[in-house]
């Protein structure tokens, strides 16, 4: 099969990981596969699993900027002749359907939804279904919204994201407890793009009153300058360390691994966090409370620094808790196996190739 996945960017980011992943699998199966999208570090991560990378302007929101974006996706169809295109996202997938929308045989589309702001999804439902081909919710909590904003359920697919993450071993929790500068103290950590979805600010404020511990956030993002000032401001409680390639070493330095999202589709590193058995405080997001069990993590409001802060100190204080949390999450961490969200994926591009154009 020749697979031809479309992403705005390729940079530090769950939607991103994801492509990643697909290409890899396809590639170990003997396919050809190329990724478009407008660049970024993770470029490499492509290459090296064995693709192509096309640069194509997806990361640019304007109807002018989609249509440019489009004209370049069309000259990559040309040379590289899809047998499926897959779109990850709405703007990529309204360049897909443009570059698509051309005289003669014309490979199916199929686009995943990663998730969006709540106040997004009637435009989503809209766009997608002029967009055309079945989509596919990367949570329940995603096929949820998409349906109550009026989007067809006979196009509409679940297929939960999927992780594979290996315990880090001594050598690189040793290296990554010199890269960031750590002492003894316990670490609270955070793992997530710096964007307003994630809503450090309660973190930042939740860490006035985390006691005896030093607080993390790893990743980066467009608000990166504004948060650090904010932590500044608050006491410096909360230190921005960048992105963390293979963050497994930094969940394993973690006595908490601690998630403020406002909203969410189905966050890779919680789930990571999870499976390698970190306690985990997390706001009871639909993303989030569709997949971990309440025993699996510690669940609050989202938006209530004074509810994190409280469920972060009995995870360091209270005996026993973060032994039957780290229990729980081990046990729970099967419902979110990579291998089950590759093989579904497979069967789709299957189902889409053997549609008539």
């Amino acid at each position: 099969m020749r697979l031809l996945l479309v992403v705005a960017a390729m940079r530090h980011g769950g939607a991103e990981r994801i492509v990643v992943q697909l290409a890899a699998d396809a590639v170990r199966r003997g396919d050809a596969v190329t990724v478009a999208s407008a660049g970024g570090p993770w470029v490499e991560q492509v290459r090296a699993a064995g693709a192509r990378h096309e640069l194509v302007p997806l990361d640019r929101r304007s109807a002018p900027a989609t249509l440019r974006a489009a004209g370049r996706l069309a000259a990559v169809l040309r040379r590289f002749r899809p047998e499926v295109v897959h779109a990850h996202n709405v703007r990529a997938a309204l360049a897909a359907a443009l570059a698509l929308a051309r005289p003669g045989r014309r490979p199916p589309l199929l686009t995943t939804l990663h998730g969006l702001a709540p106040t997004d999804y009637p435009a989503a439902a809209r766009l997608l279904r002029l967009a055309g081909g079945p989509v596919v919710a990367c949570a329940p909590a995603v096929g949820r919204s998409l349906l109550a904003a009026g989007f067809p359920a006979s196009r509409l697919e679940v297929i939960a994201n999927g992780v594979a993450v290996e315990p880090p071993s001594e050598a690189e929790l040793a290296a990554m407890r010199r890269r960031l500068a750590v002492g003894s103290r316990p670490l609270a950590v955070g793992i997530g793009r710096l964007a307003a979805q994630k809503a450090w600010p309660t973190l930042i404020e939740a860490a006035r009153s985390i006691e005896g511990a030093d607080v993390l956030v790893a990743g980066d993002g467009p608000l990166r300058a504004e948060l650090e000032a904010a932590a500044a401001a608050a006491g410096d409680r909360v230190r921005f360390v960048g992105p963390v390639e293979g963050p497994a070493a930094l969940v394993g330095l973690a006595r908490c691994v601690v998630s403020t999202s406002a909203w969410e589709g189905l966050p890779l590193a919680l789930l990571e966090a999870l499976a390698l058995g970190a306690p985990v405080v997390a706001t009871a997001v639909d993303g989030v409370t569709d997949v971990v069990p309440p025993d699996a993590a510690l669940l609050v409001p989202a938006g209530d620094p004074a509810a994190v802060a409280a469920a972060v100190n009995r995870v360091l204080t209270e005996p026993g808790l973060a032994e039957r949390l780290s229990r729980a999450a081990r046990g729970a961490s099967g419902a979110w196996a990579l291998d089950t969200m590759l093989s579904r994926y497979r069967e789709r591009y299957a189902a889409c190739a053997t549609v008539p154009p």
